[in-house]
């Protein structure tokens, strides 16, 4: 998929699954696309024991995307499934009017992997009311413990609230963040290897910023 905007903010949120979803031995690649709005953005890899065979190893790339304006799934990979982002900005997630249960961006677990290459994770602000902040902490808790039980407990990652998590794994995903910048010193990025500048994250934003609104446009 190319060139394309995929928003889906005008849909209640109880019609609504993923706004994509890569399963049963799919691949994709998006370039220069613009996904938001839904409660769950992107699922890639479906859970189920009985597809892993042919879902193991299948790739699914972004390139100069924006993913935006959402609950959670900013994208989220499980079944052995690989995700690579490049030069894309990952923005409000746990957006109050598209959250359900849960928030986060970017999360890989059982297998999944994620590599994120030159990206940006922006939050405008910390704080989404309680009704929010309080749901999604403990929802993240019980995620974890039905994961991994006790272990899960142990990691710190297990107590982030949603509006922190950028780039996470848990429960035996892997994730790794190449020359990436997150806009605030409280959203986390695990295995960082380098750091974009401020300067050059700022003329990143602003090249997408164009290339969605040139799109509006058409």
């Amino acid at each position: 998929m190319e060139d394309s905007i995929i928003d889906l903010s005008a849909c209640p949120l109880e019609r609504l699954d993923e706004a994509a979803g890569i399963t049963w031995g799919s691949r994709a690649i998006f370039r220069r696309c613009v996904i938001r709005g839904a409660g769950k953005l992107i699922l890639c890899g479906s859970g189920d024991a009985d597809k892993l065979a042919v879902e193991r190893g299948k790739v699914v790339i972004f390139e100069d995307c924006i993913l935006e304006d959402f609950g959670r799934r900013g994208p989220e990979v499980q079944s052995c499934m690989w995700i690579i982002l490049r030069r894309c900005l990952i923005r409000n997630w746990g957006e109050p009017g598209r959250f359900d249960v849960r928030a986060f961006a970017a999360w890989a677990h059982h297998g999944g992997r994620i590599e994120a290459e030159s990206c940006v994770f922006d939050q405008p602000r910390f704080w989404r009311g309680w009704r929010v902040m309080v749901r999604d902490w403990l929802a993240h808790i019980g995620q974890s413990w039905n994961d991994e039980g006790l272990r899960g407990l142990l990691r710190p990652a297990a107590w982030l609230p949603g509006v922190c998590r950028g780039l996470i794994a848990t429960a035996g995903g892997h994730v790794r963040a190449e020359d990436c910048r997150a806009t605030r010193w409280w959203i986390r990025l695990e295995e960082r290897h380098g750091d974009m500048s401020q300067e050059d994250a700022a003329e990143m934003v602003r090249r997408l910023e164009a290339m969605r609104q040139d799109m509006e446009r058409r």
